[in-house]
């Protein structure tokens, strides 16, 4: 069946041929739209081009969750090319973190562009015109929430603008950043469609906003509003936890029950396909039995307590782990490197960059864990509904229950739900969010570092300024306006 990545191989193809940073010094007349988008069809090729620059974000060897997962202790720290990402010693000058920056910026001037001038255009399927419009701001707001969980406060640009009148516009606080995302994700999901079929598969929907807007209120933990959000996904019929874990990320389920959103790619060369699991095993793995070729030499190894964090019996452990592998001709049988994005059982990828498994960003066991998450913040229940989900989970996992007898209070089903997220969204790029939003990051992270394989106390996360990354060097540099655009603190 044809999906949503072919809509975006052949739109993209014919209107954006070329890509401009957020703030880039162009001629004005790169930023005026009225030079495009005059008709429907104009729009229909405009977001395919809001969606291309997600593919960008998580396509690349080194993009998004590559980054974030070393940043988390879900990865062994020490690689020379993670510039310091990894032991919290990265500076301004990072070139990842200016890449995802602009990146999240390219989106929002895209979704910008389309919004300030669809409502000068009639459709004459004004439902789709609604929906174009809903994943301008749903994407959009999905930038947003990124950029402000990890960079903090940020302009808040709402609308198309020249490069003199975006440099005009001051930080904003986090708190602000984040209420801006959520006022869009909201208005994307009272646009948007319950669901998209055929070629369309895979593009926002309602409920693909509603749990990003779910997630967002749990980054600042208001659990009573994003509960009644998960519980209308969950209500909604639509989607359904898959029986085998595996097929949370085999190629042949991708738009499926499990997923709510997700980073569409296909193969056959077409230059749409996904490159981060190739990058999961080393360059020396030659044995083309888990992938067809060699890995890349960037390939990230799994910290042992990681490892250690999957009971005895968990099914996730082999589906999302590999160890025992050649390496150069050796074998390497201290470490072990990811495996959750390699399987596949529709289409082999034909080189390095050819792989059609779409990337998760919300899965349904995720908008379950969530659920169960307020549920048990709201007021803990013997085993209530929270404890039906997280056993469901751990079913899955071939674990056995958990009762109230194992978990007696609210603090300790926290702790024991904390658990099960580690390992059921192991290196899907949640964990840093999670440690972050719960308050236990610098701990967390100065425990992995304390372990003698991490370097017995060499690193430290050392303040908690670094719960935010530093604005890059050289947007500091573009504004040379501090009173506008100012480094956060620590950097």
């Amino acid at each position: 069946m044809k999906r949503f990545s072919y809509f975006i191989i052949i739109m993209f193809s014919i209107l954006f041929v070329s890509c401009s940073d957020f703030l880039e010094t162009e001629p004005e007349s790169q930023y005026t739209a009225s030079q495009s988008y005059k008709t429907p069809a104009d729009f229909t090729y405009a977001i395919a081009g809001v969606y291309n620059v997600m593919q960008d974000i998580y396509r690349p060897n080194r993009g998004y969750i590559w980054f974030i997962n070393n940043r988390s202790d879900e990865m062994r720290n020490g690689g020379s090319y993670l510039d310091g990402i990894d032991q919290f010693n990265e500076t301004a000058s990072n070139s990842m973190l200016e890449t995802f920056y602009k990146q999240y910026w390219q989106l929002i001037y895209r979704s910008n562009k389309l919004l300030s001038t669809i409502d000068q255009v009639t459709f004459s399927d004004e439902n789709m015109k609604s929906y174009i419009k809903g994943e301008a701001y749903g994407l959009r707001g999905w930038a947003y929430f990124m950029l402000g969980w990890q960079f903090g406060g940020m302009p808040l640009i709402d609308k198309e603008m020249t490069v003199n009148e975006t440099k005009g516009i001051a930080r904003s606080s986090q708190d602000e950043t984040l209420n801006f995302a959520a006022a869009d994700l909201q208005q994307a999901a009272n646009l948007l469609p319950a669901d998209w079929t055929g070629s369309n598969s895979g593009r926002m929907t309602k409920y693909a906003a509603e749990g990003l807007l779910a997630k967002l209120y749990l980054f600042n933990s208001k659990y009573k509003e994003a509960q009644p959000l998960l519980s209308d996904i969950i209500r909604s019929g639509k989607y359904d936890m898959e029986e085998d874990y595996v097929n949370c990320f085999t190629d042949s389920h991708n738009n499926g029950k499990e997923r709510v959103f997700e980073v569409q790619f296909s193969g056959g060369l077409t230059g749409q396909g996904d490159e981060f699991p190739t990058g999961c095993l080393p360059q020396g793995y030659t044995d083309k039995v888990l992938i067809p070729f060699a890995g890349y030499n960037t390939a990230c190894r799994i910290n042992l307590e990681m490892l250690d964090s999957y009971e005895t019996g968990d099914l996730r452990k082999d589906v999302s782990t590999v160890g025992n592998i050649m390496v150069y001709g050796v074998l390497e049988d201290q470490y072990s490197f990811i495996r959750k994005f390699i399987h596949y059982d529709n289409y082999q990828p034909q080189d390095q960059h050819d792989w059609a498994n779409n990337l998760p960003i919300i899965r349904f066991t995720d908008v379950l864990m969530m659920y169960a998450e307020c549920l048990n913040e709201l007021g803990y229940q013997s085993n209530g509904e929270a404890f039906d989900i997280l056993n469901r989970v751990r079913s899955r996992a071939g674990l056995p229950a958990k009762t109230s007898l194992d978990l007696p209070d609210q603090n300790s089903f926290r702790q024991a739900l904390r658990q099960e997220r580690k390992v059921e969204f192991a290196f899907e790029g949640w964990r840093w969010f999670d440690l972050v939003r719960w308050g236990i990051a610098r701990e967390t992270i100065n425990h992995k570092f304390a372990a003698k394989d991490e370097g017995n106390g060499r690193y430290s996360m050392t303040s908690d300024d670094q719960l935010l990354f530093p604005i890059p060097y050289t947007e500091i540099s573009r504004y040379n306006d501090t009173n506008v655009m100012w480094q956060n603190p620590g950097y």
